[in-house]
């Protein structure tokens, strides 16, 4: 007897990225980037991801855009360091250096070309889980995928 099955999801907090004003709560406050992978699993242990999903959120209420591979490859070092510099890992000095060389190699504003971008999708449309990253409908109450109490 095999048993088998899938759902089981690893969320990995990438850190915040960027300063930004919500519409939805009203607060300017650093929005996060996070990753959520679903594993099909066997005897309950991970054996396969078969879904990959990166949400930008809204740390207070959850609201937020969901970035495409670009942009996730784009904020993705930013969210690093940044976390980085909060857990104590690196110096002033060295986040300074790390955001530097980040702004050389890059274009100019990562964040501005994404708020432009998806600026119609942060008007309030998209609300994540806290616990497992499911977008869920404005209205709902509780995650349709963990049974979580979404805040509103």
């Amino acid at each position: 007897m095999i048993i088998f099955g899938w759902g089981h999801q690893t969320i990995k907090i990438f850190g915040p990225t960027f300063s930004y004003h919500c519409s939805h709560c009203d607060n300017e406050e650093y929005w996060v980037l996070t990753r959520c992978i679903t594993w099909f699993t066997v005897f309950f242990i991970p054996i396969i991801p078969y879904s990959f999903k990166y949400f930008l959120s809204c740390p207070i209420c959850q609201y937020g855009i969901t970035p495409d591979n670009q942009q996730v490859e784009q904020i993705k070092p930013i969210a690093e360091v940044n976390q980085l510099l909060i857990s104590k890992k690196i110096t002033e000095i060295e986040y300074r250096a790390k955001i530097a060389q980040l702004e050389n190699g890059e274009s100019s504003s990562v964040e501005g070309k994404i708020i432009k971008e998806k600026s119609s999708s942060i008007s309030g449309k998209n609300k994540f889980c806290s616990k497992c990253g499911f977008m869920a409908a404005k209205d709902m109450k509780f995650c349709g995928n963990c049974g979580v109490k979404i805040f509103d």
